[in-house]
């Protein structure tokens, strides 16, 4: 009894995870945040995306030290170079950069 105990409370922490909440696709910031993206993106660029781009996953993140959203835009070069990522400062809502792709 003793060891199912401790087994229970050595799982909690990998069962509870430490993630933040996710916003909803439809939250207004978030769709801004989408839309700074998608402008920074060039015509060559927004001709590879595969998914609509107002659904394109959010999340928070860091560029070079400073608090950035991360716009995640799958495309159809994913398999090759991996997805079009795009940094947005929190506080200014600019775009920062994107991430290099392989």
């Amino acid at each position: 009894m003793k060891n199912l105990i401790i087994i229970c409370l050595a799982l909690i922490p990998f069962l509870s995870g430490c993630k933040k909440e996710s916003k909803t696709d439809t939250d207004p910031t978030m769709m801004q945040i989408r839309e700074i993206a998608w402008k920074y993106l060039d015509e060559q660029q927004k001709s590879t995306v595969n998914v609509d781009w107002k659904q394109a996953p959010v999340a928070e993140s860091s560029y070079n030290g400073i608090n950035a959203y991360v716009v995640s835009f799958n495309t159809t070069e994913d398999a090759l170079l991996g997805p079009i990522m795009v940094y947005v400062d929190m506080a200014g809502k600019v775009v920062l950069g994107q991430a290099m792709r392989d």
